[in-house]
């Protein structure tokens, strides 16, 4: 019984340390990271309000906030999801206005299988985006492939308006 306890304990360490992967909670969805510039710098773009469109539930991912990026969720059950960006400018002013775009991101989902501590998750493949132009400048794929890395997949330019 004595010699039987130190393998016990030593297997269970083992199950353990093996069930501990710390990457899976990294960044365990793979949603597309949104690098936000006015110009060409990257800062944070005061008065943001972003929105899923026809998403069920609640789609808020921004509520007026000064933001610098943001993951944008996609739904793996269609191949499309667009979101409203309403950005206000000269807050505080008389002139202050609600510039508001829509930008459309179409992809196919991929099933990825991780690891068997991790499990599977979808991995995003951009085909194409599109976006109105009223206080977004351009949006820029920075890759097409959408994993669960940290690193902008998206850079989206909003106009250079006075705030």
């Amino acid at each position: 019984m004595r010699t039987l306890l130190p393998i016990v304990l030593a297997l269970a360490a083992l199950c353990m340390a093996s069930c501990n992967d710390s990457s899976c909670y990294d960044n365990g969805s793979s949603l597309p990271l949104a690098a936000l510039y006015i110009g060409n710098s990257q800062q944070s773009v005061p008065g943001l309000t972003i929105m899923g469109i026809g998403v069920p539930g609640d789609s808020l991912l921004a509520d007026s906030n000064s933001l610098k990026e943001i993951y944008l969720p996609l739904r793996a059950s269609v191949g499309t999801t667009s979101y409203a960006i309403s950005r206000w400018v000269g807050i505080g002013t008389p002139m202050a206005k609600e510039l508001d775009d829509t930008l459309t991101l179409v992809y196919e989902p991929v099933i990825y299988f991780h690891s068997a501590q991790c499990g599977a998750m979808y991995n995003f493949d951009i085909h194409s985006l599109s976006c109105t132009h009223n206080g977004i400048d351009s949006v820029v794929l920075l890759t097409p492939l959408v994993t669960n890395s940290r690193t902008p997949a998206l850079r989206i330019h909003f106009t250079d308006i006075a705030q």
